[in-house]
Order: C-alpha cells, then structure tokens, then sequence
C-alpha cells in the first residue's frame, strides 16, 4: 500500500487563468459588437458577457480559501479568517502543466486550478500523487 505525500501551500489563483479570463471576455465583447444582431440585443448579450465574466473573474481574484492542505485525515481548507473546513476530493484532473482538483467542503465544490505560476514544480508533482496514492480523500 503506497502512502500519499502530505502537502500543505497557500493557494492564490493563477495570473495565467486571470488573464486567459480577461482576453476570452474581450474577444466575446468584440464577436458581439461585430455580429448582426440589432442594437438592443447587443447590448443585452455584451450585458450578460461581462456579468459571467466580473462573476468568474471575482472567484478567481478572491478564492473562497486561502490554505490547502492534505494529510493522513484527509484534506483541510483554511479561509482567510482561519476557519477550517474538512473536504473530500471529488475529481482530479491532470492534463500537462494544468491540474484541477474539485473539493467539496459539504454539499459546495471548490476547484483550485494549478498552473505554473501559482504552485512550485515539487508541490505540483506531490499534489499529482495523492489521488494515485489511494488513501481516503475526506477527514
């Protein structure tokens, strides 16, 4: 039986997603602005653009936890205000650089998104073994 790494980083959001996110919501506002629609509709699909946008945008600038970590009980959220919250894996997902981990903390999922530029290469590669470790994935 393999034993998964104990982990624990501060988690902040990726300025790659950030600012994927914000080219995307652009490109949608220009393919809107170009199409034949009338101006009233225009406006009405530019308007729920950049609703979907500002909403995906503000959960990734203020993620809802600040502190992941994983050990023998299973995984832990800390939120800003250092409440804890016990969590359980539901999916992980490793394509390349990226991975994505959904947690769900009661009947609310989490996803922390890795990239690159928001986790060091060792954590991301400890973090990428747990799931194949087979140990419990709720506390």
């Amino acid at each position: 039986m393999r034993s998964a790494p104990a982990i624990a980083f501060d988690y902040r959001s990726s300025r790659l997603l950030i600012a994927a996110l914000t080219v995307m919501g652009s490109l949608a506002l220009v393919a809107v602005a170009l199409c034949g629609l009338g101006l009233p509709l225009k406006l009405a699909v530019a308007a729920v653009v950049v609703v979907c946008v500002i909403r995906a945008l503000t959960g990734l600038i203020r993620p809802a936890y600040t502190r992941i970590a994983h050990g023998e009980a299973g995984w832990v959220l800390v939120r800003r205000s250092g409440a804890e919250a016990a969590a359980a894996l539901a999916k992980h997902v490793k394509l390349g650089a990226l991975q994505v981990l959904d947690l769900r903390v009661d009947s609310r999922s989490f996803r922390v998104v890795v990239l690159p530029d928001n986790l060091e290469p060792d954590l991301r590669r400890r973090l990428a073994l747990i799931p194949m470790a087979g140990t419990p994935s709720s506390r």
